[in-house]
């Protein structure tokens, strides 16, 4: 049992006392000994490091247990000074809320808080806490220095503020997964406050701090573990939590922190939740439901989101979100799509330098928007596998052939970021031997790649492995030319268009130059796309690209043994495929 710090004093056997003064001290005594029982039993569940009481002030009463680098000497030595003292200071308001969630709730579940150590270094722990109707005036809290799960600590942005989008779709998918498994009663809540920036701007300094601060801390608070809320876009939040927090208690507490601070609000505050204990649907899928529902909440501007319509809108994409999700799943345990090949061919020669498989589903018009669904739920990981597997497949059946192609394979960024990526693709090429040394691999950045060194790490264990590189679209986006700069590749395929565009369009063609002499200094191997007719195969050629693909040459054929003949020994004049229409 820890030392108590405080205790009644006693008097010495045998000395006298009056009566009523004696009635008093044995009140006294019994007051105290009740109040010492109560403490005790207001811990004796507490699997804690440190025990320590506060009024509801945050003044510390009492404290018992190991020191949790707080202090050089003994923790009763904490006796009088503010909890708020031990706390980073971009923790204090967020610990406010706390103290008084236990106050209006009678006990809150831990809750990740960053303490600030006696040595100056700061450190993360759980804190929890319960009051009882016995100890009026006091909070008993409980401070535990596991750090808890890795991907909650990972998802972790600087102590104080909210996740970003991306860390918040992690932290959703990871707690609906283990909300299921261990039966936890969980919710998420999307919160729309309309108008928020505008009135923020206009707000004086001091008081628009108020105002972001105090929603940060209030929903950091009442999120799971105290690290389970994220701000979304500038009006628009997410949090996971306890499934008694009531959507009507968050628009009450926003509304409040705005009027405390003098704001007055253009808009309105809508909330929309959900249990993500529901058992309708299979965990994992749940979890990509929900994220890309949240994504979609968080990009929207109005349509399906706004104040009048955001239930709505939520249960709508919610749904179609499942529905898309069972159909892609299916797809790919069933094997439903095909692959298509299309040559990239050497202008000069028009011979076959390798081909590029793509992915077509029966049904669905556009393989765009089937990879970028894939990859917005998760799903794109298990479907790159499978295409590697497939492509392989049909080389191994064609590779006696003398005139074999490479084949590039389209792999999603997100897909070669997995941490378990690797190992699993070395899994699925280990079988072919030295076959699966003609595949390359044609980077896809349909999501936006924010760890380019990471991504360039798991591409040069690749080729170190034998395999060759491109990078895809170059041109498209910001995040390609960050990633001519970032990764070591063998090749860059130019976005097609700026081939097209470059015929009659000074703009592009300043571009499409300044693209091919960055990819020419760095060494890579250049690719044209969409090349459709002479002019655009001459173009590359005064610009010294070498390789082109587009319908000029072929359309994609589901007839791999096309491209794997020997045309010289078949009526080809120099090796030139006699192209398909």
């Amino acid at each position: 049992m820890p030392h108590l710090a405080h205790q009644p004093p006693r008097r010495p056997t045998g000395a006298p006392t009056s009566a009523p003064n004696a009635t008093a001290t044995v009140s006294v005594r019994r007051t105290a000994s009740h109040r010492e029982r109560d403490r005790f039993v207001g811990f004796a569940f507490a699997a804690a490091d440190l025990l320590i009481e506060t009024d509801t002030k945050g003044v510390i009463q009492f404290c018992a247990g190991a020191r949790c680098r707080l202090t050089t000497g003994d923790v009763a030595g904490l006796v009088g000074s503010s909890l708020l003292d031990l706390v980073a200071p971009s923790d204090r308001k967020y610990i406010n809320v706390l103290l008084k969630r236990i106050q209006d709730k009678a006990r809150i579940k831990p809750a990740r808080v960053v303490f600030q150590g006696c040595d100056g270094q700061r450190f993360t722990a759980l804190l929890g806490g319960c009051r009882l109707d016995s100890c009026p005036g006091s909070l008993f809290l409980t401070i535990l220095l596991s750090s808890g799960p890795r991907a909650t600590q990972e998802a972790l942005t600087v102590a104080g503020q909210l996740l970003d989008g991306h860390a918040f779709g992690n932290i959703l998918e990871e707690r609906i997964i283990r909300a299921r498994e261990k039966g936890l009663d969980h919710g998420l809540t999307l919160l729309l406050v309309e108008g928020l920036q505008s009135m923020v701007d206009a707000l004086p300094e001091g008081a628009a701090d108020e105002v972001k601060q105090g929603i940060d801390a209030y929903l950091r608070a009442i999120s799971a573990d105290g690290d389970s809320a994220g701000r979304l876009a500038t009006d628009r939040y997410g949090i996971v939590h306890a499934s008694d927090i009531d959507g009507q208690e968050v628009q009450s507490h926003i509304a409040q922190i705005i009027h405390n601070a003098g704001g007055e609000l253009p808009g309105g505050i809508r909330t929309w939740s959900l249990d993500v204990g529901d058992e309708k649907l299979d965990a994992a899928d749940a979890a990509r439901a929900l994220v890309y529902t949240v994504q979609a909440f968080a990009s929207a501007q109005g349509g399906d989101f706004t104040i009048s319509s955001l239930e709505d809108g939520a249960k709508r994409m919610l749904s179609d979100a499942v529905d898309r999700i069972g159909r892609l799943r299916a797809t790919i345990e069933k094997r439903d799509f095909f692959v298509v090949y299309q040559p990239i061919v050497d202008i000069q020669t028009q011979a076959v330098h390798h081909l590029e498989a793509l992915t077509r589903v029966e049904g669905m018009p556009s393989p765009a928007d089937f990879i970028t669904f894939a990859e917005d739920v998760g799903l794109i990981y298990d479907f790159d596998l499978l295409l590697t597997q497939s492509v392989l497949d049909t080389m191994q059946t064609y590779r006696k052939e003398p005139t074999l192609p490479d084949v590039a394979i389209n792999l999603s960024a997100k897909t070669l970021m997995s941490p378990i990526f690797l190992r699993q693709f070395q899994a699925v090429t280990e079988p072919y031997g030295d076959l699966a040394r003609k595949l390359l691999v044609e980077v896809t950045e349909t999501v936006v790649v924010t760890d380019i060194a990471r991504l360039n790490e798991v591409l040069q264990k690749l080729r170190t492995a034998g395999f060759r590189i491109c990078l895809d679209d170059v041109g498209a986006g910001s995040t390609s030319f960050q990633s001519l700069y970032g990764i070591q590749a063998d090749f860059a395929k130019i976005d097609g268009q700026f081939v097209r565009g470059a015929v009659d369009n000074a703009r592009d063609m300043a571009m499409l130059r300044s693209m091919v002499d960055v990819c020419r200094q760095l060494g890579l191997g250049l690719i044209g796309e969409q090349v459709e007719g002479p002019e655009h195969a001459e173009l590359l050629t005064e610009l010294g690209v070498s390789l082109a693909q587009g319908y000029l040459y072929s359309r994609p054929s589901r007839d791999f043994a096309y491209f794997a003949k020997d045309w010289s020994k078949m009526g080809g004049k120099g090796g030139k495929i006699l192209w398909k229409s």
